[in-house]
């Protein structure tokens, strides 16, 4: 058999130049593939996710198997698979509006969980604790919550200027003045009057990470709080929330056929995806448009008091039942929605709560028409996540059996 990547034989001979050695692919999958073509080509991990056609066009797509976002299919001696990928990585989730802010504002189940859990931490230590809010968006909402809850200082952090504004004009009709300080700036660049004994925030995306928390955290476990934060087994006791996690499952959706009509209708995503990634659609938590093919599984899960590595790969099994058999036959792609554990006793799940979240989901649609795959059948996904990229970098690789 060819030998594997990364193997000798795979590896250029001394004094070798240009030329790749494409016979090794021939058993390779595509996401070692796109990365051995990178280590010969000079290329970054982040290119490696930002531009699929580019490997496209320097190996022929057979070669690839479909690395352009496009359908490889392929006869094995256990049946027929058929391979899809597609790269997620927008810019432009952050240019929140003031009715953006409402949104999150009247969300029911966001702001009475983050409420309670802000109270809970902050009993008994009323005249003591010190907090920062991150974030903290046109009406200062958390911070207000602490500062109520009996915090001795808050700092209110915004880069967003017009919101900075007007978060300012909140603490003052609030009368909370003398003790919320309203931050201008990005809060990887400020420096805190003090270090606290609490973060709060909310920078939480569809896909849980998407809107940059995790250098946003890192950076604030090291410099804001006292004595820094320690990870370990147990909850997070300097931060809320605790950790927030992306799920995803393959579904059907039922407008995929008619995708010239749907688009029309405001399910397109509104971030700028980067060239050669894919624009997603984001549909309201309450869809009827979405039939799911096989029980949700983590994405990603990432603990704020203990980030982990710059980037992070999953592989996960999906077993589509024989009773989805008919949905089975338009497999779209994969639905993702976050799940925010805000401590050891509330969490948010977009998905199971009983009211539209302001949160949506995230769909990626792994062809441009469905595939039909068997049921019953499995979907092997290798999930990639690099958070070291700007913006963050979301791959998914899936062999389905057809």
């Amino acid at each position: 058999g060819a030998p594997k990547l990364g193997h000798a034989g795979c590896q250029p001979r001394h004094g070798q130049r240009g030329g790749f050695p494409w016979r090794c692919l021939r058993r390779a999958s595509v996401f070692a593939a796109a990365r051995t073509i990178a280590a010969w080509s000079g290329l970054t991990a982040c290119n490696v996710s930002l531009q699929p056609r580019r490997f496209a066009a320097l190996s022929g797509a057979a070669a690839l198997g479909g690395l352009g976002n496009g359908v490889h299919r392929s006869q094995a001696l256990e049946g027929s698979t058929v391979s899809l990928r597609q790269v997620i990585a927008e810019n432009g989730l952050e240019d929140w509006k003031l009715k953006d802010y409402e949104a999150m504002r009247d969300d029911g189940p966001r702001t009475s969980r983050f409420e309670a859990a802000i109270k809970r931490r902050l009993k008994g230590r009323e005249g003591q604790a010190t907090v920062v809010d991150i974030g903290t968006g046109s009406f200062a909402l958390l911070a207000v919550i602490a500062a109520k809850a009996g915090a001795k200082k808050v700092f209110a952090i915004e880069k967003n200027p017009e919101a900075a504004k007007q978060a300012k004009e909140t603490v003052q009709k609030e009368g909370l003045q003398d003790t919320i300080q309203v931050i201008e700036g990005d809060s990887t660049k400020v420096d805190l009057p003090e270090q606290v004994d609490l973060v709060v925030s909310e920078l939480i995306g569809s896909i849980a990470t998407q809107e940059g928390v995790e250098p946003i955290i890192r950076d604030a476990g090291q410099r804001f709080v006292k004595g820094g934060v320690v990870g370990g087994d147990g909850m997070c006791s300097r931060m809320i929330p605790a950790r927030c996690q992306t799920l995803i499952a393959p579904v059907k959706y039922t407008e995929h056929r008619i995708m010239n009509f749907a688009s029309k209708r405001g399910v397109m995503s509104r971030g700028k995806p980067e060239d050669g990634t894919l624009r997603p659609l984001r549909l309201r938590s309450k869809t009827r448009d979405l039939n799911f093919l096989a029980e949700p599984q983590v994405l990603e899960d990432f603990d704020y008091c203990n980030p982990g590595p710059k980037r992070a790969e999953r592989q996960m099994t999906f077993s589509i039942p024989k009773e989805a058999a008919n949905e089975a036959k338009d497999f779209s792609g994969f639905a993702m929605w976050t799940k925010v554990v805000v401590d050891d006793i509330d969490s948010i799940d977009v998905k199971t709560q009983k009211v539209t979240s302001h949160w949506a989901y995230v769909v990626a649609l792994m062809a441009p028409e469905p595939v039909a795959i068997a049921a019953p059948g499995n979907i092997q996904l290798t999930a990639s996540i690099d958070y070291a990229c700007s913006p963050v970098r979301y791959t998914l690789d899936a062999v389905a059996t057809v």
